[in-house]
């Protein structure tokens, strides 16, 4: 029971020293990141501990916290741009005749740059056509995408709707990395819905140390 204690004891202790370096050590939206995955893997590291008794349950706590980070990303959503006419997106899908409902296809879904480091900003862009049919002009579309990690997600930028005329479209948003990012591959999901259509598409990045 003792050792019980003292391990739940230094899970808190981890938890306060953790969350104390990265208010001392950054400032602006760098230090509200480093806060956040700070304050993530020490309530991780406790939960850790509290459950295996252990310090390896802390370094697994603290694993599985530590993405609460990412919850607090900064995203901005750029505007959208038409990039081609109804007839041209009307090719992309290889029809001739008319389509009965709103039908989206994704051309193309990116991440830019590919390689980049901690704090740096990525690019992120939804290249994407619209049919509809004769009797509507417009439709409401949703332009949305997840970020994973090893499997698991990180951020999720909801869908928006926006209403929008029959042709093909881009779509752009910039997300800064938090500083703490983790190297590795993380994959965009790219998905754009109208009505009863959508698509999806994966894209991907590399973050180096």
């Amino acid at each position: 029971m003792c050792n019980k204690s003292i391990t739940m004891f230094a899970a808190a202790a981890v938890a306060a020293s953790l969350v104390s370096a990265g208010c001392a050590t950054t400032s602006g939206e760098a230090q509200n990141q480093a806060a956040g995955a700070l304050l993530g893997a020490a309530l991780g590291c406790g939960i850790g501990a509290l459950i295996t008794h252990d310090a390896r349950g802390c370094a697994m706590g603290a694993a599985i916290g530590g993405l609460a980070g990412w919850g607090v990303v900064k995203v901005r959503q750029g505007q959208v741009k038409q990039v081609s006419s109804a007839q041209d997106s009307a090719r992309l899908f290889g029809l001739t005749k008319p389509v009965a409902s709103p039908l989206v296809k994704i051309k193309s879904g990116t991440s830019s740059p590919q390689t980049l480091r901690p704090g740096q900003t990525v690019t992120i862009t939804t290249d994407y056509a619209l049919l509809l049919p004769p009797s509507a002009s417009v439709a409401s579309v949703d332009e949305s995408w997840t970020l994973k990690k090893d499997g698991k997600v990180l951020h999720s930028f909801p869908g928006e709707a926006s209403k929008r005329a029959a042709g093909g479209y881009a779509r752009d948003w910039e997300m800064d990395l938090p500083a703490n990012s983790a190297p590795g591959t993380y994959v965009v999901e790219h998905k754009v819905r109208a009505g009863s259509s959508y698509d999806t598409q994966q894209s991907s990045f590399v973050v180096k140390s």
